[in-house]
């Protein structure tokens, strides 16, 4: 059963971002880069500024209304929500992915 509070995370408002993570952080995403921050450095060359500017937007926003929440939470919400295939491990490894954006 979802929390209340996840309902509170509308996946619409994160449309950048859900486009980032299914095209760069999918299930094969593995097999092209060795990490998350490594697909983000491939995401910031094939995108214009406008739009890495938007997906590192959404990101932050997402990391600021999740931030009282579990760690589970908000990788529960990447994943389900927004389909995210990289098995993040902490909101840690999130924010690492935020910085390769800048």
């Amino acid at each position: 059963m979802r929390d209340r509070r996840d309902s509170e995370i509308n996946p619409a408002d994160y449309s950048a971002l859900s486009n980032f993570l299914r095209g760069y952080l999918h299930e094969d995403s593995a097999l092209d880069y060795d990490s998350p921050s490594a697909a983000a450095r491939a995401f910031r060359k094939d995108a214009d500024e406008r739009e890495t500017v938007i997906v590192r937007s959404e990101l932050e926003h997402l990391l600021q209304v999740t931030g009282a929440m579990p760690d589970s939470r908000l990788l529960r919400v990447l994943e389900e929500d927004l389909g995210c295939r990289w098995r993040f491990r902490s909101r840690k490894d999130v924010e690492q992915l935020r910085e390769a954006l800048k």
